[in-house]
């Protein structure tokens, strides 16, 4: 009989990531992390006034409101490049390219239930354990999305 050789475990996060990027989301992926830095770090007065259209090539396109912040933010392009770059943890932005037009207003998505009852509330020790469980997520993506998943899981099985 051989013996089998013990392989350490993989981690679901690497696991999810190299799966999404074998299926060819790598850019929606790099898109994603982009937009939660900014979400993160860039102050409100700023998004308020200014929102990232797209993310293509190294080139952050940002759409502003009116030619007043368009100056402010270009005087400030390489600061944002800065911090977000260093906020993502890779060099992802080389350009930060600004035009004048109307901004998107992210607004919260209202939840819907189709019928359905709401998701019922989840104890405290669960929480703890789903929370643990999608410790290693928290940097990616999905991590809200897991959470929902595993949230929606646990309100159905109890």
């Amino acid at each position: 009989m051989q013996k089998r050789q013990q392989a350490t475990p993989s981690r679901y996060a690497d696991i999810l990531e190299g799966s999404l990027q074998g299926l060819g989301f790598e850019r929606i992926i790099r898109h994603l992390t982009l937009l939660r830095a900014w979400d993160r770090v860039i102050a409100d007065r700023i998004k308020e006034r200014a929102s990232v259209e797209d993310f293509r090539d190294r080139r952050l396109y940002l759409c502003v409101e009116d030619p007043i912040w368009l100056h402010e933010l270009h005087m400030l392009r390489h600061k944002l490049k800065m911090i977000l770059n260093e906020e993502v943890g890779e060099p992802a932005i080389g350009e930060i390219v600004l035009r004048i037009g109307r901004t998107r207003r992210h607004t919260p998505a209202k939840r819907f239930t189709r019928g359905r009852q709401r998701a019922q509330a989840v104890s405290p020790a669960v929480k703890a354990n789903m929370a643990k469980l999608l410790d290693p997520l928290r940097d990616l993506p999905c991590c809200d999305a897991m959470q929902r998943l595993f949230q929606r899981w646990a309100s159905r099985s109890q």
